[in-house]
C-alpha cells in the first residue's frame, strides 16, 4: 500500500463563474466610485504627479518645449476647443445617433470576457436599475454618424493627430 507523498500539496484552482451575481445594487455603486479630485487632493498623491493647466496654455509650442510626460488636468474645458454633448445627453440619445443595431464591444468586468452587444441591448442594460453584472463599453466608433455632430476632440489633438493632419 502506497503512502501519500508528504511533499505533494493539493492545488486549489480558482474558477470564475459567468453566472456571478454581486447582490445588491449598492455593492456595485460602492465598489466602483471614483472621484478624481478626491484622489488628487489626498495626501497619498504628490501634487507634482499631475500638471494642472488652463486650456489656452496647452499648445503645440508648450508640448515642444516641455513634452508630455505626466497627466494633465483641466478643471475647465474652456479654451480646449472640444465639443461634448450636454449633461442631459443619455445612452438613448447615443443609440438614436449611431443606430440601435450598431454593434459594440463590451467587457464583463468579472470574467474579463468580451461580449458583442447592439446599442439597443446596451441601452436596455444601462437603463435597468437592477444589474447582475458589471459591463464596460470598450469603444464606440461613431464617425460618419449623427453623434459626430455632438463630439469634437480638443483642438491640440486635431492639430497633432495624423488622422486629421495627413
Amino acid at each position: 500500500m502506497d503512502s501519500p507523498n508528504p511533499k505533494k500539496r493539493k492545488r486549489d484552482n480558482k474558477h470564475y463563474s459567468e453566472d456571478y451575481v454581486l447582490g445588491e445594487e449598492e455593492d456595485i455603486e460602492g465598489k466602483h466610485t471614483f472621484d478624481l479630485l478626491e484622489k488628487l487632493e489626498s495626501n497619498q498623491f504628490s501634487q507634482s504627479f499631475v500638471k494642472e493647466m488652463e486650456g489656452k496654455d496647452f499648445t503645440i509650442s508648450y508640448l515642444q518645449q516641455y513634452g508630455f510626460d505626466k497627466p494633465v488636468l483641466f478643471k475647465d474645458k474652456a479654451d480646449l476647443g472640444l465639443l461634448v454633448p450636454n449633461k442631459i445627453f443619455s445612452v438613448n440619445d447615443v443609440k438614436i445617433c449611431v443606430g440601435s443595431r450598431r454593434q459594440i464591444d463590451v467587457m464583463d468586468v468579472n470574467t474579463q470576457k468580451n461580449i458583442v452587444m447592439t446599442m439597443k441591448e446596451w441601452q436596455k442594460y444601462f437603463d435597468d436599475p437592477v444589474r447582475h453584472r458589471i459591463l464596460n463599453v470598450l469603444s464606440l466608433e461613431f464617425s460618419h454618424t449623427k453623434l459626430d455632430n455632438y463630439v469634437q476632440s480638443p483642438s491640440i489633438v486635431r492639430q497633432i493627430d495624423w488622422v486629421d493632419s495627413v
